[in-house]
């Protein structure tokens, strides 16, 4: 099934989608994540030279600050591109403009949403609501994830021969042991539906979630997610120049070596769901990691900062997006 149709008849929603509220417990991991996002930060922020941390943003070159922002951007459609692929592995197809106003909206939605509910579940939502089963849109949400994770992966380990040979084994091997320890679980897991399990075991529910196994087996075996991986690494690849670019811009010292043995591991800190949006853990990951080449933490707070308010900036079109598809029936179609 085609979610749309070529002209778009049906890509979105004409009216308003309502959002579930929030329940208890997500309220008290919003206040957990918002407690570690103000700690790291407020620790980092007190170490830091304020004076001259705006010095450097304020004498900085507006052609390289160009070019990060521009290449924050690009991994916003390549992004939107992972989208497209990881919903045609799920058997799914939509359009190259379609699938990157849903990722715009969707990332617009993770500033703005802390929490459980993020961009993830309104850029799925909305694809449901487009005319895509409800099946293939929790399966391609799991297959973005997954895509994400493991180009990250890849860029990791082509950084890696740079880190052994300058940082110090315990440092440099603690990160890629934690991937490898999570591949070899996710390998594991992918295999959950071949496990004997006795009769009185196999209710429907069990049954429904060994053939979404399945299917996410087949799906990551299929041409769709090997496209999907390679927008993946370009993704993170993009983070990593614009590291590179704001550096320039700042005339702070980042060799290419540096950011790509670097970037990948604050990428998955980021990732993780213990603060909001990354913020704090991302900061905190740029300033232990750049410390392993000389960097200070004013300089690496300094561009950690840039990336991560190069991603909210690069968010707001996607308010623009969403509000455009409010109105009368008919009226929000891209």
């Amino acid at each position: 099934m085609q979610v749309l149709s070529s002209q778009d008849a049906s890509a979105m929603p004409a009216d308003a989608v309502t959002l579930p509220a929030g329940k208890q417990g997500g309220r008290l991991m919003l206040l957990v994540k918002l407690a570690v996002t103000l700690a790291v930060l407020g620790v980092l922020g007190a170490k830091a030279d304020w004076p001259a941390l705006l010095a450097r943003v304020a004498g900085a070159d507006p052609v390289w600050l160009a070019a990060g922002f521009t290449a924050k951007l690009l991994a916003v459609v390549c992004a939107g591109e992972r989208w497209r692929d990881a919903l045609w592995a799920a058997g799914e197809r939509v359009s190259h403009g379609l699938a990157l106003r849903l990722m715009f909206t969707g990332l617009f939605f993770g500033q703005v949403l802390p929490g459980a509910l993020g961009g993830d579940v309104v850029r799925g939502w909305l694809t449901y609501r487009g005319g895509a089963s409800s099946a293939a849109v929790v399966l391609a949400l799991v297959l973005d994830r997954l895509l994400a994770l493991v180009g990250c992966i890849l860029l990791l380990f082509l950084g890696l021969p740079h880190l052994v040979a300058t940082a110090p084994p315990s440092v440099a091997w603690a990160g890629p042991a934690a991937v490898l320890l999570l591949a070899f679980a996710m390998i594991v897991g992918l295999q959950a539906d071949r496990l004997p399990l006795p009769g009185v075991l196999l209710r429907p529910p069990v049954r429904a979630v060994r053939a979404q196994v399945a299917r996410l087996r087949a799906a990551l075996l299929s041409r769709a997610a090997l496209v999907g991986l390679l927008h993946s690494a370009a993704v993170h690849l993009c983070t990593v120049f614009a590291v590179i670019a704001y550096a320039q811009a700042l005339g702070i010292p980042v060799r290419v070596l540096d950011a790509l043995a670097v970037v990948p591991m604050t990428i998955f800190a980021a990732a993780l769901p213990i603060s909001l949006n990354g913020w704090g853990v991302r900061e905190g990951a740029f300033v232990a990691g750049f410390a392993l080449y000389g960097l200070g933490a004013t300089d690496a707070l300094a561009l950690s900062l840039m990336i991560g308010l190069s991603v909210t900036l690069s968010s707001l079109p996607g308010g623009l997006l969403w509000l455009s598809l409010k109105g009368p029936k008919g009226a929000g179609r891209p």
